[in-house]
């Protein structure tokens, strides 16, 4: 697969064709043992796996393989990385593929397509506890759930090296599905995750999570996982939640042991319920959930619910506002909800003197870009103007208005990408992306944005000057398509230092019928190098502009540069 390549400021954008209508793509958060990027991403035929980067597998014949029983396919074996470490390294080429210094971006080195019949609707890649993501178990396998539209999910296992031969590759992956819930009613939301024992426990357990929701019932699924993930039982404690309105977009809590569910529904409402906890008959708040054949039975609970403000469209009746998606946020303690008008709020879960106990009401609220609805009052104010903030200003000033939610062209659509990091010692942090009706917004630092607002609420005023906001990513352009999902790049060892803390990720935005990488440049020279480099190329930029010879994207730098308050020719004192 080769992309249309642009390139803009420090920022390259790689546009990929399909033959496939997509409906989500997604990233592996576990890299390749090649070093490899797996994308998967769902379509009308199937799935599809690409492996980005890394090096490449040595052309061999695969070795000979006999039946086995239907015991054999019960088990996944999942082989331990060390003992499999030297036979790695002679299995791979020496180097991997060399970069075109002017674009260099990661080609696509292999690719398998999985036929099901049907299409795939959804695709959920487990959360991994922190501590599992650096076990070696992890680095051979993966596991992810999946529903089509004929009304079945099903829990894939598939190894991270990039095959030899697709074909058996593809045949091995469905050999080994577990399928689940035949049934003629569509899913409208699935999740899942692998969760560990509460901390504490006689025997440290691990399990893999699978919840997914229909139009009125919400059926849940535990698959146990043995000998620190060396194989996972087909045999799953199941379960079904009876609801009461539609849900869509369930999201597990991201704390490890942790069994909590946000869950957004039609009547304007985010709930957390814990559906695989077992409280005691008759205790208040339960849910008693149905049997199913060879099951036992167990209970959930309902904690809490938010509810979202009112709508106001002239003439209409009152009604809550529509959940576009939802999410936890600032690792657990508050969530994120994007609603139908562009508005965007966060409650906060934690006791503090703004909410004083009142979680119902949200703690921050804003819009997104010229989004035309009636905003009601935020509880924070704005931050004082920045070269960064006026530049956004600058753009919804000459930007035309949004269409309302209630516009008869299309209903609103919208998501709500949260990917967890610690770029600081022991200081957890998210970056987030929020997208709506084709617009995509970034906050490249969750903590520090949640910090300086609330610190602008308590004291009347004040906040950081330089803090990270609300950033409007313009660089996408997916031809007019819609923006059926949005995942996150893990950041580079290149962008994890200080000075790169605030940094937006690299993006993977799929359309209908592409995929766009938007992926930054970043200089490979040491620090004291690339402040002197930095001066040569604003020098000479200023020169051809002089002249008269100046390229578009030259002039972007200039004016960049002017923003940020760079002079034509400004040394930089420390540089030599």
């Amino acid at each position: 697969m080769e992309p249309r390549v642009s390139k803009r400021e420090r920022k390259l954008h790689l546009s990929y064709d399909l033959p496939h209508r997509v409906h989500s793509a997604q990233l592996y958060p576990i890299p390749s043992a090649n070093g490899s990027t797996i994308l998967i991403y769902a379509h009308d035929r199937g799935l599809r796996l690409l492996w980005r980067g890394g090096k490449r597998r040595r052309r061999q014949e695969p070795p000979s393989r006999t039946n086995g029983s239907a015991r054999d396919q019960d088990i996944i074996i999942i082989d331990d990385d060390d003992a499999n470490e030297p036979q790695l390294q002679d299995e791979l080429e020496d180097d991997e593929d060399e970069l075109d210094p002017d674009c260099p971006y990661p080609p696509i080195i292999s690719s398998v397509d999985i036929d099901f019949g049907a299409e795939v609707l959804h695709l959920a890649i487990p959360s991994l506890p922190p501590i599992l993501k650096k076990s070696h178990a992890l680095h051979n396998h993966g596991a992810i759930a999946i529903s089509l539209s004929d009304g079945s999910q099903r829990v894939l296992t598939f190894s991270l090296l990039p095959p030899t031969n697709p074909a058996e590759y593809a045949n091995d992956v469905l050999a080994r599905q577990i399928l689940l819930n035949l049934s003629s009613v569509p899913c409208t939301g699935l999740a899942a995750k692998i969760a560990t024992s509460q901390p504490g426990d006689n025997a440290q357990s691990t399990s893999f999570l699978l919840v997914a929701a229909s139009s009125d019932m919400l059926r849940t699924y535990r698959f146990a996982i043995f000998n620190d993930l060396t194989s996972i039982s087909q045999d799953a404690e199941t379960g079904a939640l009876n609801l009461l309105h539609e849900v869509k977009s369930p999201a597990f809590h991201p704390s490890s042991s942790s069994t909590l569910l946000l869950l957004s529904d039609a009547s304007g409402a985010m709930r957390i319920c814990d559906p695989f906890t077992t409280p005691n008959s008759g205790e208040d708040g339960s849910a008693e959930m149905l049997d199913t054949e060879g099951t036992r039975k167990t209970a959930g609970k309902w904690l809490f619910a938010f509810t979202t403000p009112y709508t106001s469209i002239s003439g209409a009746v009152a009604r809550r506002k529509q959940v576009l998606a939802s999410s936890w946020v600032l690792n657990g303690t508050a969530i994120l909800a994007l609603l139908e008008d562009g508005e965007w709020c966060i409650w906060n879960l934690a006791p503090t003197e703004q909410t004083g106990g009142n979680f119902s009401e949200p703690t921050l609220r804003a819009f997104l870009g010229t989004s035309t609805g009636t905003q009601a009052k935020s509880t924070s104010r704005l931050a004082p103007m920045t070269p960064n903030t006026r530049k956004s200003k600058s753009e919804n000033f000459f930007a035309g208005p949004t269409k309302p939610a209630g516009s008869a062209a299309a209903a609103p659509q919208g998501g709500v990408s949260v990917v967890s990091s610690s770029l600081r010692a022991n200081l957890p942090d998210e970056s987030v992306i929020l997208w709506y009706n084709g617009e995509i917004y970034s906050i490249p630092s969750l903590q520090t944005f949640w910090q300086r607002s609330t610190r602008i609420t308590s004291n009347g005023g004040g906040g950081g000057l330089y803090a990270p906001g609300l950033t409007h990513i313009t660089d996408i352009n997916l031809g007019g398509e819609r923006v059926t999902s949005i995942s996150q790049f893990a950041p580079t060892a290149a962008s994890s230092g200080v000075g790169q803390m605030n940094t937006q990720r690299d993006l993977l935005v799929s359309g209908e019928h592409r995929f766009i990488i938007l992926q930054g440049l970043r200089g490979t020279a040491p620090a004291r190098g690339l402040f002197q480099e930095v001066v040569r190329d604003g020098e000479k930029d200023q020169r051809m502009l002089d002249f008269g010879q100046l390229d578009l994207g030259g002039i972007e730098r200039v004016m960049d540069g002017m923003v940020n308050g760079e002079g034509r020719t400004r040394r930089v004192g420390f540089a030599r």
